[in-house]
């Protein structure tokens, strides 16, 4: 339990992306059984997730009381980078190269999750005193 509430954030994260990952992988292999392109089923599978990321991660991960709507519009234009980052992996490596998309999502969402929670933690979701922090850090305060 100590270890737990040593590293609190960091395992809800974890646990909490693992289920993001779920939801990614379902609509994507759902949108894919149904017959949408890669594009098409990463981006609906991409949509899903960060809609149900922000509200864990807000709610459980970083418990923040900030307002929601600059940090929703924060979140989503950092998913973004990651977005494009799997979308081109995706289309390079099943579209291009053959490789299985199934195979190739799961690895894609490893590198998506890590991108997420550098983003999540240090620019997003950060305390007041981490911004207070990285302010007296730069020179002239």
């Amino acid at each position: 339990m100590k270890i737990f509430k040593k590293h609190r954030e960091l395992a809800l994260y974890i646990f909490f992306g693992g289920l993001t990952t779920l939801v990614s992988i379902a609509v994507q292999f759902g949108a894919d059984y149904l017959g949408a392109n890669i594009a098409a089923a990463t981006t609906l599978a991409w949509i899903c997730a960060v809609t149900f990321a922000f509200i864990v991660n807000k709610t459980f991960v970083f418990k923040s009381k900030s307002h929601w709507l600059r940090q929703a519009a924060t979140f989503c234009g950092a998913r973004l980078s990651t977005y494009f980052l799997e979308l081109g992996f995706m289309l390079v490596t099943v579209e291009n190269l053959l490789f299985n998309m199934h195979v190739m999502k799961i690895i894609a969402q490893v590198f998506v999750l890590m991108g997420n929670y550098l983003f999540s933690k240090f620019f997003i979701f950060r305390k007041k005193e981490q911004k207070n922090e990285i302010k007296s850090n730069k020179p002239g305060y």
